[in-house]
């Protein structure tokens, strides 16, 4: 099975994912994965893959530009009570590369690229023109997110907030123009 071939040298929990929860979400709906699958040597082979999902994003104003503002507010409800938006958008909740030795033949760049085209077609039926990611706070994931558009938004992960035991998530938007 392709599935069994997947190796991410980086996170484990991206693998874990991939192996065990993947196809789960998809059969209860809670989200697609989508694999990129590519012939090497003749053989189809699994090079990466990405999941996505819907999904509120709860953003403070205070922690936006009046120029986001102005844009979310087009596709969210914002509760004056606690002053934050509440955005329905696109979520890109898994995004794994393939690191087995003879399959890295696809950047991250490339993946993201793809998982970010099928959103922009998602988005062409049903509207829409935010998706967002939640990454570890590390350096190297920022700059890739950055590289690739998507600019951070200090709202804190809920889930992470009050669990220490996990460690923080960063919020990082992209608007299509």
């Amino acid at each position: 099975m392709l599935l069994s071939t997947f190796s991410s040298k980086y996170d484990t929990d991206i693998e874990h994912f991939l192996k065990e929860r993947a196809i789960d979400f998809s059969n209860r709906g809670v989200a697609r994965t989508h694999l990129v699958i590519h012939p090497v040597q003749n053989k189809p082979q699994l090079l990466g893959y990405y999941t996505l999902t819907n999904k509120v994003l709860e953003v403070p104003r205070s922690a936006i530009s009046k120029n986001v503002e102005k844009r979310l507010a087009r596709f969210g409800l914002l509760d004056e009570n606690t002053d934050t938006y509440s955005v329905p958008m696109p979520l890109i909740a898994q995004l794994g590369k393939n690191y087995s030795d003879e399959l890295d033949v696809i950047s991250g760049d490339e993946l993201i690229n793809l998982a970010l085209n099928k959103i922009s077609e998602i988005q062409y039926d049903l509207s829409g023109k935010y998706t967002y990611i939640e990454c570890v706070d590390t350096e190297k994931l920022i700059e890739y997110y950055e590289r690739n558009d998507f600019r951070r938004i200090d709202s804190g992960s809920p889930e992470t907030i009050y669990d220490t035991s996990k460690p923080y998530l960063v919020q990082m938007l992209k608007y299509f123009s």
